[in-house]
């Protein structure tokens, strides 16, 4: 299972919450182990309730074309309750079932949930949602959002209850992974490390970077993964983050900086990494080493009720004396189902917090030097 259930409980008892209610696909994702290519589309296409109470059923809401996918991947939610897209105010159904051809077990299956639905057809996620809230008495309960619009949407439904902004909070509970969720970390991360190599080996004469950068984005979806984000270049073009510069041809000594990120099961591998075509030149050489030196004494510390703060600052104070005095991107998060899953972000103070057991965390190590280039660790 995605979802730490314990930590989930704990952070509700500690707000007094009642039930947290997710729109955001992420977030919908990680308490009903529900996904399908539609939660990459338009947001609010799919609700997850889950109660702090052992005896209210935890509920998913989703699309009635997302039952096809059910069948196949099921959440471990046990109230499941599609709604039918509403278009021109009318109902908008999407299957429809072959008079000519056998239906197979799984297609008789997807049939009876279509048929349910006819029974009693909800138009709509909101108003799913506010049925599932009202069956359940959670109407009158105090319930965190992941998204605040979604309290707004739901009109006087909550008229004897409580809404909540818990979206930082979701972000919290996330923070601590699961076994389930480390092992697809662990595979995300090995599936980009090998699209990355693949990425270094077009690295030759001749090669510009959008030789390299399309290496590593078709390796990724070879890799059975989906490009996220590919960052950063060659030469003078690799300071600062997707500087436009796809035909800057890769130089001998030139320093190639790598920011890689992909999807792996909806999760995250991001790693960073530079190259150099021949020889470094003695000012990367040097650089390299001092990043080094900073990422191995930073990583020394790391543990359960260390500070980021304290991290970064280990960081930071290695690598300005092992040779870059003005080094300043140190910057550690952690990684999920979102690239920066960090706590209070907005709040100016992004990326500190205390570590604690199974979290999962990049430390990036970034020299962006203009005029010269990059070099990523």
């Amino acid at each position: 299972m995605l979802l730490n259930r314990d930590r989930a409980n704990e952070y509700m008892d500690r707000e007094g919450l009642d039930a947290l209610i997710a729109v955001d696909s992420n977030n919908v994702v990680y308490l009903s182990d529900y996904q399908s290519d539609f939660l990459y589309d338009p947001p609010w296409l799919a609700c997850a309730i889950l109660p702090r109470s052992p005896d209210i059923e935890p509920c998913l809401v989703l699309t009635e074309i997302d039952v096809c996918v059910l069948v196949q991947e099921p959440s471990w939610m046990p109230d499941i309750r599609p709604y039918y897209f509403e278009l021109f105010d009318n109902r908008f159904p999407i299957q429809t079932f072959s008079k000519d051809d056998p239906l197979s077990e799984e297609d008789l299956k997807i049939r009876g949930w279509v048929e349910k639905m006819e029974k009693n057809p909800v138009l709509g996620m909101v108003p799913a949602v506010i049925g599932a809230l009202k069956d359940k008495g959670l109407d009158k309960m105090r319930l965190g959002f992941d998204d605040i619009r979604l309290a707004g949407a739901l009109g006087d439904t909550l008229s004897a209850g409580t809404a909540v902004d818990a979206g930082n909070l979701f972000m919290q509970i996330r923070m601590v992974k699961t076994p389930d969720e480390i092992a697809i970390l662990k595979e995300a991360a090995k599936r980009n490390q090998k699209s990355l190599l693949g990425a270094i080996d077009v690295i030759q004469e001749g090669a510009t970077w959008q030789d390299v950068f399309t290496a590593y984005e078709v390796g990724v979806v070879s890799n059975d993964a989906r490009p996220f984000a590919t960052f950063n270049g060659a030469g003078p073009r690799g300071a600062g983050a997707g500087r436009p510069h796809r035909d800057y041809p890769v130089l001998p000594g030139e320093p190639v900086a790598f920011d890689c990120m992909l999807k792996y099961k909806r999760y995250m591998g991001d790693v960073q990494r530079t190259a150099v075509l021949g020889e470094a030149t003695p000012k990367l050489e040097r650089y390299w080493k001092a990043l080094k030196t900073g990422v191995d004494e930073a990583y020394a510390q790391i543990g359960p009720g260390v500070s980021t703060a304290d991290l970064r600052q280990t960081a930071l104070d290695t690598v300005r004396k092992a040779g870059i005095p003005d080094f300043e991107v140190a910057f550690i998060h952690s990684i999920g189902l979102d690239h920066l899953e960090v706590p209070v972000f907005g709040s100016g103070r992004l990326g500190l917090f205390t570590l604690e057991k199974d979290m999962v965390i990049n430390m990036d190590m970034e020299v962006h030097e203009i005029g010269f280039g990059g070099v990523f660790f």
